[in-house]
This record gives C-alpha cells, sequence and structure tokens, in this order.
C-alpha cells in the first residue's frame, strides 16, 4: 500500500475527475484481501451504497491497522484511501484527523455522489470509533 505522501502526490498528479476514478479502482485493486470469515454482520458498516467491512487490530505500540473490503470497486478504493490515512496511527492521531479536507486535497469530495458522501462519512465515523 502507499504511503499517505505518496497517495497525495498519485492524486494531485490527477488532471480530472474520470483519471480520479480510474486510480479509485487501481487504490480497490491493491487493497489486501479480506479474510471471508471476517466479513460479518458485526464488521459490516451500516450506511453505504453498497456492502462494506472494516476491522481493526490494536497493535503492541498503540497504534491501529485497519482492514477492509467492499463489493463496490470506487467504495473499495475509497476505503483504501481512509485506510491508507489511518493505519500506524493512535486513537488520538487518528481523532485529529481531519479526513473530509484530506480527501478535498485528493480532489474526491466533489465527484461523489450523494449516497457516496454519506457512506464515505459512515465508514470515516467507523475508523474514527477507534478513540
Amino acid at each position: 500500500m502507499l504511503s499517505q505522501q505518496e497517495l497525495t502526490k498519485l492524486f494531485l498528479q490527477q488532471h480530472n475527475w474520470q483519471d480520479r476514478y480510474r486510480q479509485l479502482i487501481v487504490l480497490a485493486k491493491q487493497l489486501p484481501p479480506m479474510p471471508e470469515d471476517l466479513k460479518t454482520d458485526e464488521n459490516q458498516v451500516n450506511g453505504c451504497e453498497n456492502r462494506v467491512w472494516l476491522t481493526y487490530q490494536k497493535q503492541n505500540n498503540n497504534t491501529f491497522i485497519f482492514q477492509g473490503d467492499s463489493e463496490g470497486r470506487i467504495v473499495k478504493g475509497l476505503l483504501a484511501i481512509l485506510i491508507i490515512i489511518a493505519n500506524h496511527k493512535t486513537a488520538e492521531e487518528i481523532a485529529a484527523i481531519d479526513f473530509q479536507s484530506l480527501l478535498s486535497q485528493l480532489k474526491i469530495i466533489n465527484g461523489l455522489s450523494q449516497s457516496r458522501l454519506q457512506g464515505l462519512t459512515k465508514l470515516i465515523e467507523r475508523i474514527q470509533s477507534v478513540v
């Protein structure tokens, strides 16, 4: 997976929404597979356009590692971005992240439908629930 800095650079190189859309699909394909036994109702994020699952593990150094999957390519790409931003951070660091601002910097927010934006908000809420 990319670092947050590499992610930002990659998206800022895209010239239009179609290029960013294609990049989301590429990221979706790069998201490590989630074991089927973790795709439970408990791990499902409600309020998303597609079925989405998200889990996390707290590491010995108090950072978190997130893992997720979605049935939709774009949602899965958005999930990959959120995981890149949140992975290897403490609960306090995650709470301090302005996800909406970061996604705006990547020029992703404006191209999303209202239902995808709503689902994205639910994903961010789930990530920030580790606090």
